[in-house]
């Protein structure tokens, strides 16, 4: 059991606008670094789709990676210079260890409400 009740009572999410392109392995790295970042463990291999796919979706790709306390996606934009990441998770994480990582990979992270949101869901 957690501090903070059961895994599954609640969900945090945690949304971020990155700045700067990365290739497929830089970003699958990246996802690694996060999850150890924030004290989560990745349970399997993230899944990649490659977009467009049969000619329909932008350029880019969705990578979504497992951990035991829900998932990271990430969704790329390499013709905006950019990614979307939104971290979901049963346990408490701090955001700003999630900055200091996007900060090792040269991406550019934004303060700007429009550019980041926090939440929590609860079942009860």
């Amino acid at each position: 059991m957690d501090a903070d009740g059961p895994l599954g009572l609640r969900i945090r999410t945690f949304g971020l606008v990155l700045k700067g392109e990365l290739a497929q392995t830089r970003w699958l790295q990246f996802l690694s670094e996060v999850a150890l970042a924030i004290g989560m463990n990745a349970v399997g291999e993230p899944a990649v789709w490659t977009y467009p796919v049969n000619g329909k979706g932008g350029v880019g790709q969705t990578i979504v990676l497992p951990i035991t306390e829900s998932f990271l996606a990430l969704d790329t934009w390499p013709d905006h210079d950019g990614a979307y990441l939104l971290v979901c998770s049963c346990r408490p994480f701090s955001p700003t260890d999630i900055v200091t990582v996007a900060d090792l990979f040269d991406l550019e992270t934004s303060h700007d409400d429009d550019k980041r949101f926090r939440a929590e869901l609860n079942l009860k």
